[in-house]
Parts: C-alpha cells; sequence; structure tokens
C-alpha cells in the first residue's frame, strides 16, 4: 500500500463534512442561554472554518481558470466557469455582507 498525497484528498468532502459538524455543534451547544465562554470558541471555528473555505473554493477557481488552454471546448467551459466565479464571489459577499451588516 502506498502511502496518501496531499493532493489526492478529495478536499471537498472534507469540507462539506466540516460545516456539518460545525454548524450541528453550533445548533447542539448555542441555546439561548449558554454562557460567552461555550459561545466564542464556536464563533471562532465557525470563521476559521469560512476562511479555510473561502481558500479552498478560490484555489479550486484558480486552478480551473489555468486549466482553459488545455480543454477541447473552451467556449462553454469559460462560459460554465465565469458563471461558477461570479456565483462564488457572490455568495461569499452576501455571507459577508450577511454578518457584518447591523440588523
Amino acid at each position: 500500500m502506498r502511502p496518501l498525497k496531499l493532493k489526492q484528498i478529495g478536499w471537498g468532502p472534507i469540507l462539506f463534512g466540516g460545516w456539518v459538524i460545525v454548524l450541528l455543534s453550533a445548533a447542539i451547544f448555542l441555546p439561548r442561554d449558554v454562557p460567552n465562554i461555550i459561545a466564542y470558541p464556536i464563533i471562532v471555528l465557525l470563521a476559521i472554518w469560512f476562511l479555510l473555505s473561502v481558500v479552498a473554493l478560490f484555489i479550486y477557481l484558480y486552478r480551473a481558470w489555468r486549466r482553459v488552454e488545455a480543454v477541447s471546448n473552451k467556449a462553454a467551459y469559460i462560459a460554465w466557469l465565469s458563471i461558477e466565479s461570479a456565483f462564488a464571489l457572490a455568495a461569499v459577499a452576501g455571507i459577508v455582507w450577511f454578518f457584518v451588516t447591523p440588523s
């Protein structure tokens, strides 16, 4: 059995599973009357996981844009990647806007 390399790991399922764990832990451990000593670590974990997700998303898009020269149907690939990039940027901006603006 050969060792697993970092490039062979599928990071998508790991990030998705991490979000499930983080959000479930927030739902379980953050009832309305929880003290701040429990809330702060979960909020920090949410922020770190969000930053990791954003970095992973932009690495994915960067690699995808670098592959434009290698694909056979460039027009369709560029159109799809443009739509994908626009929606990813809008989603990240929307999440940041939701949490930064006062309610």
